[in-house]
């Protein structure tokens, strides 16, 4: 998360979508009073009161709604399957565990496959956290009374056209470090493979309101156009005659010889 004074820009940090690579991307152009979440060696700064994924509300609060209002306001958004997916891999990827997530490999004798790690979280749902379960939900971070709070959405499936857009807005170049949370994910099947029927209608229960919002369909080609929102779409988000207006594809976006 960052709320950058010096470039007036707010960054909303969802889990799942290469936030750590942006806040550790931004972090060097951002300035002395500016709040920085730390995401790695020489990020935080500023940061006492605030968490890495505070919602939009949460930063509000924290920073004013006039100065949360006068900012360009971003997050990154994600399909939620691969969300899901991305999320077993940060239990499943990593030698180091907190004992809590040690706890299966020693009932098992291996971590987890990505069934029984999802049936697990059902039952967890189920017996301990009362019908939550904790699969990374992003919709109430950016949205409030079915507006959205943020002034633009960018897809992690077009990342590198919709970081260029951000890019321009903020007035801050943005280059990530490729190699970032990629030794994780060891193995590369298309999530289509890993849900079956039962585990793909909890999924589209628990985000149906992300799936109505965000357009991603089960099994197909994802929306490519980032989404944003001037002040009058904001208020009128709910109007059966509105739509936010959707940015370019990338192969749209920018002609090869102008970047």
């Amino acid at each position: 998360m960052i709320v950058s004074h010096k470039h007036r820009f707010i960054f909303v940090h969802l889990g799942r979508t290469a936030g750590r690579s942006l806040t550790a991307a931004l972090s060097p152009h951002c300035g002395r009073d500016d709040i920085v979440t730390p995401a790695g060696q020489g990020t935080g700064r500023n940061h006492e009161g605030f968490q890495r994924h505070f919602s939009a509300q949460q930063i509000r609060d924290a920073i004013g709604r006039e100065t949360f209002d006068a900012y360009f306001k971003f997050a990154i958004e994600r399909n939620p399957w691969e969300k899901i997916v991305s999320r077993y891999w940060a239990y499943a990827g990593v030698q180091h565990k907190p004992l809590y997530k040690r706890v299966p490999e020693w009932l098992t004798g291996k971590p987890l496959t990505f069934r029984q790690w999802f049936n697990l979280r059902i039952l967890q749902a189920r017996f301990l956290t009362f019908g939550h379960y904790r699969f990374p939900r992003h919709y109430d971070d950016y949205m409030e009374d079915g507006r959205p709070l943020v002034d633009f959405i960018g897809r992690y499936e077009n990342l590198a056209a919709h970081l260029a857009v951000i890019s321009e807005r903020i007035g801050v170049p943005i280059v990530l470090d490729e190699s970032r949370g990629s030794n994780r994910h060891k193995e590369r099947v298309p999530y289509t493979e890993l849900f079956d029927p039962r585990m793909n209608r909890i999924v589209e229960d628990w985000y149906a309101k992300d799936l109505a919002f965000l357009g991603y369909r089960f099994g197909e080609a994802p929306p490519m156009d980032y989404m944003e929102f001037d002040r009058e779409a904001k208020e009128a988000i709910n109007s059966p005659v509105l739509e936010p207006s959707k940015g370019l594809a990338a192969d749209r976006l920018h002609p090869p010889d102008d970047r």
